[in-house]
């Protein structure tokens, strides 16, 4: 990540109330995608590799309807679920923590959690490795 938008600026963005007690945040579905926007437009996209990934991505890039693999991402490639540049999972703590897949992955069903993860795992919200 090359950039992260200020706190302040993403609470101004936001409405911010006391239910019995409890701070509680309240934004429109388009204020939430505009924030969602400005949090992710500093990330470091891998070029090369997301369009070698996302043939689809590629082709529109060469018949100029979108402008880079950084520009989709931002614009619609994070809410598409995919991802920004490869990512490592750490195979042992991955099938460790979800046992599920190391059971898939023993009886052969998955050939690795760094498969499950790339297909999946992401897009579920499962962490690569320790944080």
């Amino acid at each position: 990540m090359k950039y992260i938008p200020p706190f302040d600026l993403i609470r101004r963005s936001v409405e911010i109330s006391t239910i019995r007690g409890e701070l509680r945040v309240n934004v429109s579905y388009e204020d939430f995608i505009l924030i969602l926007k400005r949090m992710i437009v500093g990330t470091d996209v891998d070029e090369e590799w997301y369009l070698r990934t996302y043939e689809d991505i590629a082709k529109a890039v060469r018949e100029g309807t979108i402008e880079s693999a950084q520009q989709h991402f931002t614009e619609d490639g994070y809410f598409e679920g995919r991802l920004p540049f490869p990512i490592q999972v750490d195979d042992r703590w991955y099938m460790d923590q979800y046992p599920d897949v190391g059971d898939s992955v023993r009886r052969g069903a998955l050939p690795s959690a760094q498969a499950h993860f790339d297909e999946d795992g992401y897009k579920e919200g499962r962490l690569p490795f320790g944080m």
